[in-house]
């Protein structure tokens, strides 16, 4: 994946679809100018075809045209090589799929005035992109012809906005719509659309519909184990009662949401603001308060009752190699308790140490004479301790120990039957070498 795509800078990816994915992005100007976008590429694999890439950039010619606070707004269109791109506004927040999953794992419908308010928000955002004009003040007579769950965005903040164009069509535009070809998701298709006929804006209208219905209700309206059975569903459009299903909805609202899904298009609402007028006009007459805020409240609610998620295994920590030879170094000695044949160590009384032999005047303030002590050569065969010497007049060595000359010249005073082992040495090794390999780290970032 690369990093950069023409001034903008790849954080993340976001999701990927069949033909296109999406990027968390960062666009960077001067004076420390940042903002945060999302970026959609297509993907390698149709980065030479041509008719996807022309596809791909009707999308964002026409998203581009869309100003309305309803609709994710297109910043900019690029070209990287072959890469083509275009970006989006970013929202913070879900899609009205990830809320209906929420919904039914916590075995609760959404609140009635918040799908309204959805429904009503999406409803006003096709109506602008279903009257946009062009320069000269022509109509686009632009269709959406993809509205379902995954294309309807809630922010934290409130908002509801459409998105993806993708499939979206403009009667200017040159190229038509094949016969019979059916665009968009079956379960969220128009009857005419799933005959394969011409379509327009009241197919989206009709889509809107069902996502009402599957909102209030919590079921699937039309989707069927296979796409064939689902389509012939969407055929036959058979609308089961809402109030048999949910007995909260009343029978006024149900009338409201049937009407846009009337099977024959000339009996459905004509335009998208009717259908987002009447729906305004009921949570008026029922004194259902609705606005960015209420939106904005059941939404950090529901954030908050979210499961958290999994903890992710702890990778093995990459540290420094000889901290790790110490540390093992240390689980390679045995504890005092473990060795019953270990000599006691630490802190002890001498007389302990010398099995009651302490001598009378044995002065334990004086030093070692180890200058009188009989060294015995390191190679001896049997590599006998050497005995003690005798008393001296001034400074008496207690019997018991006694001294032995290793080959560096240096004496080393242990007990008597002293097996242990020491750690020492091998610690002094192992903390030079840390200090020397830390100091030529620094003498590194020095240069």
């Amino acid at each position: 994946m690369p990093t950069r795509l023409g001034r903008y800078t790849l954080l993340g990816k976001l999701a990927q679809g069949g033909m296109a994915e999406l990027f968390l992005a960062k666009s960077e100007g001067i004076e420390g100018f940042e903002k945060i976008v999302v970026l959609k590429r297509i993907l390698p694999s149709f980065a030479e075809d041509e008719e996807f890439i022309e596809l791909f950039v009707s999308e964002a010619r026409l998203a581009a045209q869309l100003d309305h606070a309803n609709i994710v707004h297109v910043h900019d269109i690029g070209r990287d090589g072959t890469d083509f791109f275009f970006t989006m506004e970013y929202l913070h927040g879900h899609d009205v799929r990830h809320l209906l999953n929420e919904a039914r794992r916590r075995e609760h419908r959404l609140p009635l005035k918040f799908v309204l308010a959805i429904v009503a928000g999406a409803a006003a955002g096709l109506h602008h992109a279903h009257k946009q004009v062009d320069f000269s003040g022509r109509p686009l007579g632009i269709v959406h012809r993809d509205i379902s769950p995954p294309n309807i965005l809630v922010s934290w903040n409130g908002e509801v906005k459409l998105t993806d164009f993708g499939l979206a069509k403009a009667s200017t535009q040159l190229e038509s719509t094949d016969p019979g070809v059916v665009k968009g998701k079956f379960a969220y298709l128009a009857p005419e659309a799933a005959h394969g006929e011409s379509v327009d804006h009241r197919a989206d209208i009709f889509a809107v519909g069902i996502l009402a219905y599957e909102m209030l209700t919590g079921q699937r309206l039309f989707l069927a184990d296979t796409d064939y059975d689902t389509v012939q569903n969407v055929r036959a459009a058979e609308i089961p009662s809402m109030r048999a299903v949910n007995p909260e909805i009343p029978a006024e609202l149900e009338e409201i949401i049937r009407c846009s899904l009337s099977r024959d298009a000339k009996d459905r609402y004509q335009n998208a603001s009717e259908f987002a007028d009447d729906l305004l006009g009921f949570l008026f007459s029922r004194k259902l308060k609705v606005s960015a805020r209420t939106l904005r409240t059941l939404l950090d609610d529901m954030r908050q009752k979210e499961p958290a998620p999994a903890p992710q295994p702890k990778p093995p920590e990459q540290g420094n190699v000889i901290l790790r030879l110490i540390e093992e170094e240390f689980t390679t000695f045995k504890s005092i308790d473990e060795d019953s044949d270990a000599p006691e160590l630490g802190s002890q009384p001498l007389d302990s140490l010398m099995a009651g032999n302490m001598p009378i005047n044995y002065d334990p303030a004086a030093p070692l004479a180890l200058d009188e002590f009989d060294v015995g050569p390191s190679s001896s065969p049997d590599n006998e301790p050497t005995p003690p010497p005798a008393a001296s007049s001034s400074t008496t060595a207690p019997e018991g120990i006694q001294a032995t000359l290793h080959s560096t010249g240096n004496h080393r005073v242990v007990p008597s039957g002293g097996g242990g082992r020491s750690m020492v040495p091998i610690l002094a090794v192992l903390l030079l070498i840390a200090a020397g390999a830390g100091a030529a780290v620094y003498m590194l970032f020095l240069k």
